[in-house]
Parts: structure tokens; sequence; C-alpha cells
């Protein structure tokens, strides 16, 4: 084999295994309960629901989000997923930064189907949050999935007024910004989550680009 062959081969190979897919979840893909704004409330509100992870140590990039949702909402209602990435990696949300948002209709409610939701490739670096917002009916919509096995504290839960929408510049500036295992009698994980992958290091792309130096300087 020429080295100038052996020297691409090596850096194909230093590049995928630098480079793998993760996904983010904390449910287990079962929905087992589902939430919504009750009767009480005195106006219909967007609801807001999502999940606070932590990237690879170097730096995801995100590319796909994913929610399934409750059976009781109009499947007709477009949902909005949003990543947000927070600067302080505390676990808490509520200074999140908004990075893209993207809006779709459900492929299904309801059966714990997961709908697809791609966005432009953006990389997070620590502590990132996936939230979902729907324009919501009291008393009838429940769309945000829930899978009570799974891990209660990193998953987030909003309302504020239709008639003003969800304030994402300041998640919590909102009506209602709490985790859900401080206000839900039923908490767990939303089924919501995000794939990515891992940004490589630095020193991996140095490497590859050393090798492919020395393939050029040899075929010279």
């Amino acid at each position: 084999m020429r080295i100038r062959d052996f020297a691409s081969l090596a850096t194909i190979g230093i590049t995928a295994s630098a480079v793998h897919a993760t996904t983010f979840a904390y449910d287990n893909g079962t929905t087992t309960v589902a939430v919504g704004p009750p009767s009480s409330f005195p106006v219909n509100p967007v609801t807001g629901w999502g999940n606070y992870y932590m990237s690879d140590p170097v730096g995801t990039r995100i590319t796909k989000l994913f929610a399934a949702f409750g059976p009781n909402f109009n499947p007709t209602t477009p949902v909005t997923m949003h990543l947000f990435a927070d600067p302080d990696g505390d676990f808490n949300p509520l200074n999140a930064v908004l990075l893209t948002s993207v809006t779709k209709v459900p492929n299904q409610v309801g059966g714990s189907v997961f709908t697809t939701f791609d966005i432009t490739p953006t990389v997070v670096n620590g502590g990132f949050f996936v939230m979902c917002t729907a324009v919501t009916v009291k008393g009838v919509d429940k769309p945000a999935a829930g899978d009570l096995t799974g891990r209660k504290d990193r998953s987030w839960y909003f309302y504020n007024p239709a008639t003003s929408g969800m304030n994402l510049a300041n998640l919590g500036a909102n009506a209602l910004a709490k985790r859900v295992d401080q206000v839900l009698p039923l908490p767990g994980a939303w089924l919501v989550r995000a794939e990515g992958e891992a940004v490589p290091a630095p020193g991996v792309l140095g490497m590859a680009g050393l090798l492919g130096l020395a393939a050029l300087r040899r075929r010279r």
C-alpha cells in the first residue's frame, strides 16, 4: 500500500473514531403520564416542557431534536422545539440562551411515537436545554408526554399566557417556570430528546492534518 493511501485511511479512521452519535434522553420510550394546563387557569397558556442535558466533554454538534406527545392534544397544533445553551452549566435553564428553534406539526399524538425536528447543526458545550412549546387549551390539552420511571430532576415545566407568548429570552420570567419535581404531583422525565455528534478534540484534528501533510510530501 502506498504511503498516501495509508495516510488517507488513517485520517479517515481517526475521524471516524473521534466522532460518534449520541442520543440524549432520560425516558425509556414509553409515555406513562401526559400533562397540560388545568381548567383553573384564568386564560389559555403557551405550555413549555423540556429537559436539561450535558454535552460530550469536548462539545456536541446537535443535529436533531425529538418529542413524543400525549394523546389528549389537538394533532393539528404546531409545536416548536428550542435548543438553548446554559452558560453556567448549573442544571438550571432559567438563564439559558436560545440558539435555534424549529416548528412542526406532530407526526402523531399518543402512542409514544416520536416526531423528529431537524435543526441546523448547532454546537453546544456544557449544559444545554431542549424545550417544546405549544399554544394549549386549558383543561383540554395535555401535550407533555412523560415517563414516571425517568429521572425527575432534569425536566422542567413552563406556562405563560398565550396572549403574551413564551418568554424565550428569559425563561425565568414566565408565569410558571419550575422543575417537575417541584410542581407536579406525578413528576417524571419528558419524552424530549436530542441527537448529535461529539466535536473532535483539537489534538485528533491536528494529527489528521499531519498525516495528510506527510502523505502530500511523500507524493512530491
